[in-house]
């Protein structure tokens, strides 16, 4: 087991929490999420402060179970370890919370309601690689106030202990490695003016702007052990490229519009596995999208990973689907441990083939209540809750024309597998409102399969989650 140092001049500290390992202190990291499910499409000018409220996390490692006590300044009356699929059980005595995580992985300690976590990062024991052409940032904080832009056959190194504040960036480029148990802290960077968190040509591109990782058109990738916050736009942002693994990273404390976690955008052979995305928008995303649409998207796979999605959809394809074809993408083996708008979808509007899309032993958690997404119409509204009974949507399945799309031509959609999908709901309700339809009455959705799909342990058909086939829709097969 392995503590790492906490950056002295790292102000974002969090009081609310003491963690102890075998006596040990661990730093204790805060930062900022939305407080509430309060969105729209950018306006202009970024999200106020007011909207959010403060999470924290812990960063360490070990090949070995860890026991972690933990104390909180507030009250509290009911731990619950997240993803319940890990079976963690708490033990609380006095106002401490002794908790032992069984192996590496990542982890939400919720204190009686999802206002008030913790999430507890625990790595492998690992050392990089830290030769060759090496941009190194040791324990401490570093700060940038410019994008760096990364070289063929270049390493960006950040330690354990380390916080680099800026934005990193590549185009063109081979054999580029972004590695290291440290954070990269994207707060100081403003948001470029195009919608979605995209960033406009490089030549207009003001210095003090950029995503945490915006890479186009590169070739082996790998993305490692990092842990990123505060986005101002979408977090790892993978535009045309080749070959890339993204592995064990952890995004937290997004709070600023449309922070979705990792954007595959026409992109061929690409992996992110064993992370976790806490967004304020979708956490995994697989998209045609205009910037390189004249390439294919295909052979993604999301593997191992825990999400927390704020905003917008955990797991999709779509909306933007701009590309020759689209086919050969897998979620597999998820925890969706909240959620706010729908689980998993593929949302259509634009001329690629969209065909082999697999969602495969996908674990969906639901409290007793959520609050419904609501849309920001001025600058000064406040969130309210229209519906105490609202439930996230499982999955969806649409072909839709949306703001995003840019082709005229339609494509199709075919061989859509959910499968082994099991909902842990903890009032017993069953998420309804799930819809297959095309809605612009050109594009054609068959062979969408469902098997074994249960909630609270109990399989479900068609009828118990009141599934909606609209125009459009062919072949839909439940068993």
């Amino acid at each position: 087991m392995k503590l790492y140092p906490k950056p002295k001049k790292y102000e974002k500290a969090s009081s609310e929490y003491t963690v102890t390992c075998r006596g040990e202190n661990v730093g204790v990291y805060s930062c900022d999420v939305s407080a509430h499910p309060l969105n729209q499409v950018w306006p202009g000018y970024q999200r106020p402060k007011s909207q959010t409220e403060k999470a924290a996390f812990v960063i360490l490692s070990s090949d070995d179970a860890v026991t972690l006590d933990i104390s909180l300044k507030k009250s509290f009356e009911k731990v619950t370890v997240r993803p319940l699929s890990r079976k963690i059980t708490p033990d609380v005595a006095d106002g401490t919370v002794k908790i032992t995580f069984p192996e590496t992985g990542q982890y939400i300690v919720e204190f009686d309601n999802p206002h008030n976590t913790l999430a507890v990062f625990i790595n492998p024991e690992k050392s990089f690689e830290n030769d060759g052409d090496v941009l190194y940032f040791g324990p401490g904080v570093h700060y940038f106030d410019k994008r760096i832009e990364l070289s063929d056959n270049q390493t960006v190194f950040i330690d354990e202990g380390a916080v680099l504040y800026g934005a990193l960036e590549a185009f063109d480029k081979k054999n580029i490695k972004i590695v290291g148990y440290g954070i990269i802290d994207n707060s100081l960077m403003k948001r470029e003016h195009e919608i979605n968190g995209c960033s406009v040509l490089k030549k207009d591109r003001n210095d003090d702007s950029g995503n945490p990782i915006f890479l186009e058109r590169c070739e082996n990738v790998l993305i490692e052990g990092i842990t990123i916050v505060d986005s101002s736009g979408w977090n790892v942002y993978l535009d045309g490229c080749r070959d890339v693994c993204v592995e064990n990273i952890k995004i937290i404390g997004q709070w600023r519009y449309n922070a979705d976690g990792v954007d595959f955008c026409n992109c061929q052979r690409g992996v992110i596995k064993n992370s976790f995305l806490r967004t304020f928008d979708d956490c995994i995303t697989v998209k045609g999208f205009k910037r390189n649409n004249h390439l294919p998207c295909e052979d993604i796979l999301a593997d191992g990973c825990v999400l927390w999605c704020d905003w917008g959809r955990a797991l999709e394809v779509g909306a933007e689907t701009s590309a020759p074809y689209m086919k050969n993408i897998t979620f597999r083996d998820c925890d969706i441990v909240f959620g706010t708008h729908i689980m998993m979808d593929v949302q259509h509007g634009d001329r690629a083939t969209v065909e082999n899309v697999r969602f495969e032993d996908i674990r969906a958690e639901y409290r007793k209540t959520a609050e419904a997404p609501l849309l920001q119409e001025s600058r000064d509204d406040t969130y309210k809750n229209l519906d105490e009974s609202y439930m996230p949507s499982l999955f969806e399945v649409i072909a839709i024309k949306t703001m995003w799309a840019i082709d005229e031509e339609s494509g199709v959609m075919k061989n859509i597998y959910f499968k082994d999908i099991s909902v842990t709901t903890e009032d017993g309700r069953i998420p309804k409102r799930a819809r297959i339809c095309s809605t612009d009455g050109e594009t054609r959705i068959r062979d969408v399969h469902f098997e074994n799909i249960s909630v609270n342990g109990l399989l479900c058909d068609m009828d118990t989650f009141e599934l909606n086939i609209g125009d459009g829709a062919e072949n839909i097969i439940w068993k």
